[in-house]
């Protein structure tokens, strides 16, 4: 059976870190009212623009053909009329995005053979919100020294401005709009924090002919990192996002080239950096693991993206010790903010280190490297990230690769950081420092890459050999610690206490990718995972179905998550298990297909004898850049080619 996916309420836009959400045919909020949810044009994490409504003739329009690309939308509008009336205008819109905003073109056509006068109307409004502020988590924020305001230049430019004083803070914001003809401007009435304005425009058209008029909605206050991304970074990010670079292949190949390339942005601490954002509509960003996995998936398809991925984490690697943002000397970074909340610190997402897997993912991303002077360049961000390893990170006081549970933060710290994403097979919760399994599988695999290059490439052979014996030893501790005998299994985690969190979780397909497994092991934990309690015939669901949690419409406790499966299947076939990874590769290849080929961040975990399309998961961010990886990996090993994990 075929599916067509169900329709959307928000048609969404990105390219170079810029993102618009809205209807079909380009427009945010309605007349009567700015958006309330969502939608809207954001650069930075801000909103710029929570209303942009177009009437011409006060005619609503259908949309009557559209053309996507990433970063781009042109659109055929022809105003509702009955089935037998014809109208004389025509309207083509051209909306593109680059890193400090949209940019949108009108071509007002007269098909008749009467002169006419086109009479167009903009509402445009903002009322600058925190992305924090529009999610759906419940979390609320202090916006009281919070004010916009508008200021009208005499050929209609509007300079919307906003101001936030929090504590001993100023966080300021702006958005500019400008038109290629002077508009007539009158001002609405602000509401709270939603400033807005009626642009219109009388535009005589003649028989035959057409009018264009260009608007532009671009960031101001965001200023220098918006002008510097556009600078530095949109001419490198365009080469990759405005078409697929390697039409042939499958439908699933090119849409996840294209779904991929969408979310290349800017660096947001080094705009001269082009790094995949995590993904829409959260996580619009630099993610250390996120972009690190991603990379790792798609460095046959995009290998240009590892040297810049590197060299990101390496510009954000702590420095200091910083409790509240978990910063410590070595670690690499969870997620960069550079939003209003984030500068203000009412969140401690501005730079954010709760993560215990991106230091051990740069070491095995750094294994993949061929580049000598890259290597060279990256040696002491590598030691520094050992160093962490050994010290904060616990792994020489306690034997394991750990973290401790933020409150104020993330409560977990691996790549399932939902609260409820870590306890055992009856419900149990962990106590003290948690060592995941997955973990110790990129930290074995980590040392033992950068034990390589410092032998290869640094002449640092001794350092190379302490290295190889701490990941040997870290292997047998593994084993011993973590692996189940009755389930002939690994354990989620190991807590602090040094009790198993006995859950039986997709985590152990991590393992088969690191290649931290003995064959016979790894034997056996492919074997489990394709049993139906895991493998739902689409997937691997995150959470075994008879655990205590296990809930197939649950973020992490049952779902499935397409790079976690995929990680999953490349393992399997780097350990030589072709016919699973093939099985695993082809399940998501198909779920990919009811999709439209756009893998979403993650879909419901029931099976395919449930039901016979795969259960959207209603809040799965869409594009992802590690679901694109994994589309591109299902492609590859469903046609028989073997990944790269294990040794």
């Amino acid at each position: 059976m075929t599916a067509v996916p169900p329709p959307s309420a928000v048609s969404v836009l990105v390219a170079h870190g810029a993102m618009m959400r809205g209807a079909a045919d380009g427009s945010v909020g309605t007349a009567d009212a700015p958006a309330q949810g969502t939608e809207g044009l954001y650069v930075a994490d801000t909103r710029l623009l929570s209303r942009w409504i177009l009437e011409i003739d006060d005619s609503t329009f259908w949309d009557v053909g559209t053309v996507r690309s990433p970063g781009r939308r042109d659109t055929a509008l022809s105003p509702v009329a009955r089935r037998n009336q014809t109208h004389d205008l025509f309207v083509f819109r051209s909306q593109e995005l680059d890193a400090a905003g949209l940019t949108e073109t009108l071509s007002i056509r007269n098909l008749g053979r009467e002169p006419i006068t086109a009479r167009l109307v903009l509402r445009a409004g903002t009322d600058f919100a925190d992305q924090f502020t529009v999610r759906t988590d419940g979390r609320t924020f202090d916006l009281s020294g919070a004010a916009s305001s508008l200021a009208v230049d005499d050929d209609g430019s509007l300079t919307f401005d906003y101001r936030h004083t929090y504590r001993v803070r100023t966080f300021t914001a702006g958005t500019r709009v400008t038109a290629s003809i002077p508009p007539s401007v009158r001002r609405e009435p602000a509401a709270d924090r939603f400033v807005g304005a009626v642009l219109s425009w009388e535009l005589p058209v003649g028989p035959g002919e057409s009018r264009s008029l260009s608007i532009a909605a671009r960031s101001t206050a965001a200023g220098s990192t918006a002008n510097a991304a556009t600078a530095a970074g949109a001419d490198r990010t365009a080469a990759g996002a405005g078409v697929v670079r390697n039409p042939e292949g499958s439908a699933l190949r090119r849409q996840c080239l294209t779904d991929l390339d969408s979310l290349l942005m800017p660096c947001p601490v080094k705009p001269e950096l082009t790094i995949p954002a995590a993904g829409l509509p959260w996580f619009l960003t630099l993610f250390g693991r996120d972009s690190l996995l991603s990379t790792l998936l798609t460095r046959a398809e995009r290998p240009e993206l590892l040297a810049d991925v590197l060299r990101a984490m390496a510009a954000t690697q702590g420095t200091v010790d910083d409790p509240s943002r978990v910063e410590q000397p070595g670690k690499m970074v969870h997620e960069v903010r550079i939003s209003e909340l984030a500068q203000l610190g009412a969140v401690p997402y501005g730079r954010y280190y709760g993560t215990v897997d991106s230091t051990p993912l740069f070491l095995m991303a750094l294994g993949q490297v061929k580049d000598p002077a890259l290597l060279r360049e990256l040696e002491a961000p590598a030691r520094a990230a050992v160093d962490w390893m050994l010290g904060d990170g616990g792994l020489r006081a306690t034997g394991f690769l750990r973290y401790t549970p933020d409150p104020n933060g993330l409560l977990h710290q691996g790549w399932k950081d939902s609260f409820d994403a870590v306890a055992g097979a009856d419900g149990r919760q962990p106590e003290g420092a948690i060592a995941l399994a997955e973990v110790q599988g990129y930290a074995w695999r980590g040392l033992r890459e950068c034990a390589r290059v410092a032998a290869e490439h640094w002449g640092d052979t001794a350092w190379a050999e302490t290295l190889r014996v701490l990941a040997d030893e870290l292997k047998a501790r593994f084993r011993k610690a973590f692996w189940m005998e009755v389930h002939d299994f690994p354990a989620l985690a190991v807590d602090g206490e040094g009790v198993q969190v006995d859950s039986l979780a997709s985590n152990a397909g991590h393992l088969l990718w690191a290649g931290i497994l003995d064959p016979e092991d790894a034997r056996a934990v492919a074997t489990r995972l394709l049993e139906p309690d895991f493998f739902t015939g689409w997937g691997i669901r995150t959470l075994a179905g008879d655990q205590f949690y296990y809930h197939p419409m649950s973020y992490h406790n049952g779902s499935v998550w397409p790079h976690d499966t995929m990680l999953a299947a490349e393992g399997m076939a780097a350990y030589g298990f072709l016919d699973e990874a093939r099985k695993v590769a082809g399940g998501m290849r198909d779920a990919a297909a009811h999709f439209g080929n756009t893998l979403p961040e993650l879909f419901g975990g029931f099976s395919r004898t449930d039901f016979p399309v795969p259960v959207t998961y209603h809040h799965a961010g869409s594009p992802q850049a590690w679901a694109a990886a994994a589309g591109l990996t299902a492609e590859r090993l469903a046609g028989g080619d073997s990944g790269a994990g294990g040794e």
